[in-house]
Parts: structure tokens; sequence; C-alpha cells
């Protein structure tokens, strides 16, 4: 799932993943979409750091950036706002459980 979602940022935002990639490595010394399968609080923190604590601009970059494009690719666009909150909160455990569920669902 990880490569799938590089493959198709790095294809429809061409740059998006190079940008916050700086932070990241920076910051947690991981790249954003490893971040984001492992600690997706601190990828969101990273976005709204960016956006310097715009939270509507944190949450719009963030969903488009990454939840739209990781829901679309489980075939579960109704996970999108679940995710965000999760991420918000700093619930990254349960983040990764409702994906956990989506691939064991989806088959990938």
């Amino acid at each position: 799932m990880k490569r799938r979602l590089i493959e198709y940022l790095t294809r429809r935002a061409p740059g998006v993943l190079d940008l916050f990639n700086i932070y990241c490595m920076l910051m947690y010394r991981v790249d954003c979409v490893t971040l984001l399968f492992t600690s997706p609080s601190k990828l969101y923190y990273i976005v709204l750091t960016h956006y310097k604590s715009d939270i509507v601009s944190a949450d719009y970059a963030f969903t488009i950036a990454f939840l739209g494009p990781l829901a679309l690719l489980l075939n579960r666009l109704d996970i999108i706002r679940e995710l965000l909150e999760l991420a918000k909160t700093g619930k990254d455990k349960e983040f990764l459980e409702v994906l956990t569920k989506c691939l064991r669902g989806c088959g990938s």
C-alpha cells in the first residue's frame, strides 16, 4: 500500500511528497508516507506547522494530499473524516487499526 500511495502522489501531485519529506526528514528522520503509516498525528502536526497553525488549511491539505488518495486506493472514501479526526487527536493506534481493517476488507 505504501508503494502504491507514493506512486499515486508522485503522479497526481508532483512536489507534494518532496515538500513534506523535507520536514519529515528534518524532524523525524523518516519520509512522510512512512510517518503516515506509523505516526499519522506527527505528519498532521507537520502539515499544521507548514500552514502556520491554520487548522482549516491544514485539514484540507492533509486530506487532499494524504487521506483522500489513501482512501481512494482502499476504495473507502467513507473513512476520510474518521482518519482525519484520529490523526488530529493523536490517536495513531486507532488510525492504524482502521487502515488494517480496510486492508483486510479489500484484500490489498
